[in-house]
């Protein structure tokens, strides 16, 4: 099996409001209704809903709101960017949700064949922006657990480089091993900054998978 994992960025007002919001948005399914019509569902923190449903709306056709523990549900009709047309026809998944998150939606797919995979790249980037994408060797066992996310996913959570890279220091030390390898000291001589920078890019790092995964939205 192979999996796909693409940022794309560019004209889906998806994209775009998730610019204008701190958390994700959350694409919980989508599917072509015709033509270029799709039926999509999906999550907007309640307390960025007003600026993020205007910005939403430059696609929508139609939509339903409700909430729900400070999330605002949106169910709409939207016209499509080329996404979903691209997958058609080609013996792919698509996993959901999808990410939205700093003006970039973020698809994943699992296929048996890399030849389909790149042909979707290839066919989104005609109308789209690809803003990155990598096409792995995965194992069904992995599919099912979901334990799929390749290196390159800290992206999804919206980590910068540099907190993506103290992470990686942080975790080859043994820093997040019982008991602990090694400690802040031992991470800032290896990451060439200071032990307090260090733990604010730890902190924030850990503050922004958390949020993504269990979508927190009080802050």
């Amino acid at each position: 099996m192979y999996y796909l994992e693409m940022g794309v960025g560019g004209k889906c007002s998806i994209a775009n409001a998730s610019g204008y919001s701190p958390d994700s948005i959350l694409i919980q399914n989508a599917r072509i209704i015709k033509g270029n019509l799709n039926h999509v569902i999906l999550t907007v923190a309640k307390r960025e809903s007003d600026q993020v449903l205007e910005v939403l709306k430059g696609d929508f056709r139609s939509y339903e709101t409700s909430t729900l523990k400070g999330n605002m549900f949106v169910d709409s009709y939207k016209i499509g960017h080329g996404m979903l047309k691209a997958v058609m026809n080609q013996d792919v998944f698509m996993l959901f949700p999808i990410i939205a998150r700093n003006g970039i939606e973020n698809f994943r797919l699992v296929s048996r064949f890399r030849a389909d995979l790149e042909n979707i790249v290839d066919k989104v980037g005609r109308e789209n922006v690809v803003e990155r994408q990598i096409i792995d060797r995965v194992s069904i066992s992995d599919i099912i657990s979901g334990n799929i996310l390749h290196s390159a996913s800290p992206s999804l959570y919206g980590l910068t480089d540099r907190e993506i890279e103290t992470l990686k220091v942080a975790i080859n030390s043994g820093y997040y091993e019982w008991p602990r390898k090694n400690g802040l000291e031992e991470i800032s001589l290896d990451n060439g900054a200071s032990k307090v920078t260090t733990l604010y890019h730890i902190r924030n790092a850990e503050k922004k998978i958390m949020e993504t995964l269990f979508r927190k939205n009080a802050r």
